[in-house]
């Protein structure tokens, strides 16, 4: 039975549990790759910077994935991109076990790194901006108070512009969670956690107005599948390095 999503329903969702078994942790991440291969949140990412940097004439780009997880789409928006511009992502995420699965994936020359960082906690791990910052799957799970410190800070650590991609609260991205999980994963972390997800999430017209009072205006918000949205600011638009 699809649940009443007329309003937000934040739950704490498994993944997030500190006392979670790391074996069990390992499996979920594992399944959320495996979703992400599918949904390909990475490309709408990728092809925004792109875009964006390309107008600018940028040759090189600092990008910061916020709630990295495993660094699947860390991992694929660096590979992607460094074809056009050297390209260096950090990913932060507060679970070890996550930036550890995250570290595993990639070697020590490589141009993407990751380590363990609270976004709500100023100052963590440092003081350091970066030209594009985003976030995949993150926006849901604060409430609409910790939904604005996120983006504020998100905008204080972006010189270009900040990125939130995310699911929208709708019977048929519930639906979508629901089949997709439980044929994608085993692992009974992804089954509860991806449904609760869409319960969680904003509307597109919700988070433009979380944007708004986060000092994030005019920033641009599309749909894309499955059941996903895009969300882009970009601090100076018209801004060109050439």
């Amino acid at each position: 039975m699809i649940p009443d999503l007329l309003n937000r329903n934040l739950v704490p969702e498994w993944m997030d549990s500190p006392d979670l078994d790391e074996q069990e942790h390992r499996c979920a991440l594992a399944g959320l790759r495996r979703v992400n291969r599918i949904c390909n949140p990475a490309f709408p990412i990728a092809s925004s910077i792109r875009k964006s940097a390309q107008r600018r004439g940028m040759k090189e780009l600092s990008i910061l994935d916020v709630g990295c997880g495993s660094g699947d789409i860390a991992i694929r928006i660096q590979r992607d991109l460094n074809r056009d511009f050297v390209c260096h992502v950090t990913g932060w995420d507060m679970s070890p076990v996550a930036i550890e699965a995250a570290n595993e994936r990639v070697d020590s020359n490589s141009q993407i790194h990751f380590q363990r960082a609270n976004i709500l906690e100023p100052n963590s791990p440092a003081l350091e901006t970066y030209d594009f910052v985003y976030c995949s799957l993150f926006m849901h799970h604060f409430d609409w108070n910790e939904s604005i410190g996120v983006l504020s800070n998100l905008k204080q650590l972006s010189r270009v512009a900040v990125l939130v991609d995310d699911l929208c609260r709708s019977k048929l991205g519930w639906i979508a969670a629901k089949l997709g999980c439980w044929a994608l994963s085993r692992s009974p972390i992804v089954h509860f956690d991806g449904p609760q997800s869409v319960r969680a999430a904003y509307t597109m017209s919700e988070f433009q107005q979380l944007a708004m009072q986060a000092g994030l205006p005019n920033g641009t918000i599309r749909k894309h599948w499955p059941e996903r949205f895009l969300f882009f600011w970009e601090a100076n638009p018209w801004m060109t390095t050439s």
